[in-house]
């Protein structure tokens, strides 16, 4: 199915000028020598060839502004109307309204695309004066229509379906990263808590037995005593090492590159989008504190691209580079190849990756070149890891 939208997709941005080139000169053929209006027909077209250009390159987003449509339909029924054409553009603004997201405006504009087809129709067979002559034919073309619309409700259903699934399962993976974060955080608080509980415990047992000892005078009690401190300090030694044991298997399952790996795992298996990863291997030298912040970073710009880009790869880079004044940086680069946009506004997700990396003294950038694909690019200082 993504298979067939992105043929689709491709074959209707490469034949779209090329069928209002090809109304021109059916335009042309059709009236050059009987027709008072051909030329007014004719430019009419090379104006909407023009400003479809325009538009489409002004917003490289799927969705275009209100007037586009408004526009186009109503410029190219004209011609429909006035000009002895096909219409087969007609039907590849209607599949371009299928793509409006505000599914209030998008049951607007295909009303009025349906209307003005409707009006076309009508007054093409009045001009004609063969409207009772023709029933079944009007009859047939509304039929055709009706099929049109039908088949490009079905496959933008199952596009709109699929991308439910996608902000679903993206939502999925970070209530995972979430809930993962959450049960590591929980293990190193219930250590914590008992080598504070356990510790504190024995090092109290020890201050009081060493008071003891000190009070008393028989050598035979006094030996009994230090018996009991051996004994607990071996305890204290024992569950020290349990618990030092087991914090470095939390930090051994945290290793950097293979939480990332991790992480692309699951959205390979979702077969959700493609995603590469490059680390400079040094970077597991950096401190956990560090390395949280990268990991999170990476897990707000793959769910943030989902959610809002729609890409069908990302690019994620971490590596060390030589700042110009001979400092070393960790550059964090996340890239996609989905949908762009001229205006960045950051979300509640943007945000939060800035206060990150501000709060190791690092710098973001967020970028969309040409309004296509997305761009987080982080510069953070290698002293800032030691914090």
């Amino acid at each position: 199915m993504n298979k067939l939208l992105t043929i689709w997709n491709f074959i209707k941005t490469k034949t779209r000028y090329l069928l209002l080139i090809y109304t021109g000169i059916i335009l042309y053929t059709n009236y050059k020598s009987t027709s008072p209006y051909w030329l007014f027909l004719i430019l009419l077209d090379i104006f909407l060839i023009i400003y479809t250009f325009i538009e489409l390159n002004k917003n490289h987003s799927k969705e275009c502004n209100i007037y586009f449509y408004l526009i186009s339909i109503s410029i190219y029924s004209v011609i429909w109307l006035l000009g002895n054409c096909d219409n087969i553009y007609y039907f590849v603004l209607l599949d371009d309204l299928f793509e409006i997201k505000d599914y209030r405006r998008r049951n607007y504009f295909l009303t009025f695309h349906a209307a003005m087809f409707v009006l076309v129709i009508f007054s093409r067979q009045l001009l004609r004066k063969s409207f009772f002559s023709s029933i079944s034919s009007l009859l047939y073309i509304f039929l055709i229509y009706g099929l049109i619309f039908i088949t490009f409700l079905l496959i933008h259903k199952l596009r709109w379906d699929r991308d439910k699934l996608k902000l679903l399962n993206s939502d999925l993976i970070e209530y995972s990263f979430k809930e993962r974060e959450y049960l590591i955080s929980s293990e190193r608080t219930r250590i914590s808590q008992e080598l504070h509980d356990s510790i504190g415990h024995s090092l109290m047992a020890l201050s009081m037995n060493v008071r003891y000892i000190k009070a008393i005078k028989d050598k035979k009690e006094i030996d009994e005593e230090l018996d009991n401190i051996d004994i607990l300090v071996k305890e204290s030694i024992d569950t020290l090492r349990t618990t030092v044991y087991n914090l470095r298997k939390l930090d051994e399952a945290s290793n950097f590159q293979e939480q990332v790996r991790n992480i692309i795992k699951k959205f390979n298996e979702l077969n959700m989008v493609r995603i590469n990863f490059d680390c400079d291997s040094e970077i597991e030298n950096e401190s956990q504190y560090m390395k949280n912040i990268l990991l999170t970073t990476i897990k707000e710009g793959i769910t943030n691209g989902l959610k809002h880009g729609d890409p069908s790869e990302i690019n994620i880079s971490v590596e060390l580079i030589i700042s110009d004044n001979n400092s070393t940086l960790i550059k964090l680069l996340i890239t996609n190849n989905g949908q762009g946009c001229k205006n960045i506004i950051k979300s509640h997700g943007l945000n939060g990756i800035t206060e990150r990396i501000e709060s190791v003294h690092g710098t973001v950038n967020f970028k969309s070149p040409k309004s296509k694909g997305f761009i987080i690019e982080a510069l953070i200082p290698k002293e800032a890891s030691l914090k």
